[in-house]
């Protein structure tokens, strides 16, 4: 009778346990992160024949819950890791390439359009050389030139700032989740194996590698006690979080004077230089060259524009009969200026006509000119961005991929959790009718007294 008591009860408890897991399975069902927990079942058995003549045996004395476990593949966690960094970075690098073209616009109030506008406003000028309001509208041309073209530069800046806050944000999660995960391995030292405790802190290792693989690229290795070892790109790389360790490295970034980003990282004092091979922060750093590079073009476009305006202007000859005067100045794109207001000043005339430097002035149109440079200029970028956006697609699309074959292996499926609810149910349930006939059974015999 007491083994049936015993049966009974070991029931209820194991199946009261299964019925937990599936629960937990079912909340948290769509919360990404979580890998479906499997309530391991087994015999439990007594020992038996306790005279001295009799050998010991094992008799079969209910089931219990043995252990809880994550369902979990290793490699394609990995994989997914790994597709995570990668859509990071080509993402980020996507949106970025993609405010680049934004900061170099070349619609109706562009720079190309304005370049444009000078050689236009000259032309008109050569009809009526003497005309002061068509003086005045040339003058405006090249203001406008150069106002196009430091707003271009302020754009680009703008961008660039907005890349080094990212990227600065990104340095300072990954410190966080380092910072996060080195207590986590910590506590998986000491917790029990095959616990639902356990399984919560492999949940909340994992889900804080996949913040650091958003930002990094990341190698990954777990010892025996399921602590996290992280290695920036590869196996070879520098370590920015040891399993043995409680004192992860420190990820600093420094940004340039002229905008390019690096990274150094800090391990028990030592100061090493890396450059991260995916993730966000590389996409960072992509986009930030990209935009120096940029910068620096417009820049040398603003100069030579400056150079070539006032040499053309310096050979003709103005209205006071003198050699026409500088009428741009500037070092850079940002300092680019309308130096004069006289529209006298215009050199407009030659040895032999009134206009006849007007004339000259579609000389600067060839292509090495400004036109030709900004034009190229845009085309080029134009081609990043499609490759940019490429490359984010595909990369999208096997972060997905991967993502998906992983939810094969640990996400929940509600219908097959509610099959396993219909069952555990019916054993609960069994093991309760055999308490029930065990308790109705004493009841009877203490009846017979």
């Amino acid at each position: 009778m007491s083994d049936l008591l015993g049966i009974g009860k070991s029931g209820v408890l194991a199946y009261q346990a299964a019925l937990s897991g599936i629960s937990e399975n079912v909340v948290n069902a769509n919360n990404d992160g979580f890998a479906r927990r499997q309530v391991t079942m087994k015999e439990q058995a007594v020992n038996g024949g306790t005279m001295f003549l009799y050998r010991t045996s094992s008799a079969f004395n209910g089931v219990q819950a043995a252990e809880v476990t994550r369902v979990w593949d290793q490699y394609r966690a990995g994989r997914a890791w790994s597709a995570n960094s990668d859509n990071s970075q080509a993402s980020t690098r996507s949106q970025f390439y993609g405010s680049v073209e934004g900061a170099l616009n070349d619609g109706d109030s562009g720079v190309g359009v304005k370049l444009t506008a000078i050689f236009t406003s000259a032309s008109a000028l050569a009809g009526n050389p003497t005309d002061a309001t068509q003086r005045q509208s040339f003058l405006y041309a090249i203001q406008d030139a150069a106002g196009a073209i430091n707003k271009t530069a302020a754009s680009l800046s703008k961008v660039n700032a907005t890349i080094a806050t990212q990227a600065g944000n990104s340095v300072a999660q990954v410190n966080d989740a380092l910072s996060a995960l080195s207590r986590v391995n910590f506590q998986l030292k000491m917790a029990a194996q095959g616990t639902s405790g356990r399984a919560g802190l492999e949940d909340q290792r994992d889900n804080l590698i996949g913040t650091i693989s958003d930002k990094l690229g990341i190698d990954v290795s777990l010892d025996q006690y399921g602590a996290a070892t992280i290695r920036m790109n590869d196996n070879h790389g520098p370590v920015l979080l040891d399993g043995s360790s409680v004192t992860p490295a420190v990820l600093n970034l420094q940004v340039s004077t002229t905008g390019t980003l690096s990274m150094t990282v800090v391990d028990n004092g030592t100061v090493t230089a890396v450059s991260p091979a995916s993730g966000a922060l590389a996409g960072h750093i992509a986009a930030a060259n990209q935009v120096v590079g940029r910068q620096q073009q417009l820049d040398a476009l603003a100069v030579d524009l400056a150079q070539k305006i006032n040499a053309w202007n310096a050979q003709g000859t103005d209205l006071n009969g003198n050699p026409g005067a500088a009428l741009m100045s500037g070092t850079d794109a940002a300092s680019l200026a309308l130096s004069v207001t006289d529209p006298n000043l215009i050199g407009a005339a030659d040895a032999t006509t009134p206009n006849g430097n007007l004339l000259a002035i579609s000389s600067l149109r060839g292509t090495t000119g400004p036109e030709a440079q900004w034009q190229a200029m845009v085309n080029d970028q134009a081609l990043r961005v499609q490759s940019a956006q490429t490359q984010a697609t595909g990369a999208a699309s096997a972060k997905d991929s991967a993502y998906s074959d992983l939810d094969d292996v640990s996400g929940v499926d509600l219908d097959n959790e509610a099959a396993d609810l219909m069952r555990f149910q019916q054993a609960y349930s069994a093991s309760a009718k055999i308490l029930q006939a065990a308790r109705q059974t004493v009841q009877d015999i203490l009846n017979l007294f």
